[in-house]
């Protein structure tokens, strides 16, 4: 934007604004494609629970998890062994993870969407490329 002359400070706020929505969406996107994508589309195992990574899913399912619930993760989540994977990925779809996440995408995109449309600062194209990039991207 500084290199094409562009000095209106709205005009940042604003594509800091959908550029921060856009990659939380593909962060979020990424934290799903790790637990669901297929490796061999995606191009690697999934290993973020193993890893014990503080991803969209397990803080999802924390929040939506009963004090049960919220014991299996305890003893499962950051171990490497399948059982305990499994253990993981049965509580997710116990909880509806995948249907949360779908749900979070339809709402980002309709948002992302809505916001660059009714923009009039920036070119929307910028944006709406990006964002055909990532939308239901499945690796």
């Amino acid at each position: 934007m500084v290199l094409s002359g562009v000095k209106d400070e709205a005009a940042y706020k604003l594509a800091e604004k959908i550029c921060v929505e856009m990659g939380q969406y593909f962060q979020i996107q990424d934290d799903y494609l790790d637990c669901y994508g297929n490796p061999e589309t995606i191009g690697k195992i999934g290993t973020d629970i193993e890893d014990n990574k503080c991803s969209w899913m397990i803080c999802t399912a924390l929040q939506h998890a009963s004090e049960a619930q919220k014991e299996v993760i305890t003893a499962n989540y950051g171990k490497k062994e399948e059982v305990h994977v499994h253990a993981i990925k049965a509580l997710f779809k116990e909880l509806e993870l995948e249907r949360v996440f779908l749900d979070y995408e339809a709402a980002s995109h309709s948002a992302l969407t809505s916001t660059i449309e009714e923009q009039t600062l920036l070119p929307k194209e910028v944006f709406t490329s990006l964002l055909v990039k990532i939308y239901k991207r499945q690796k």
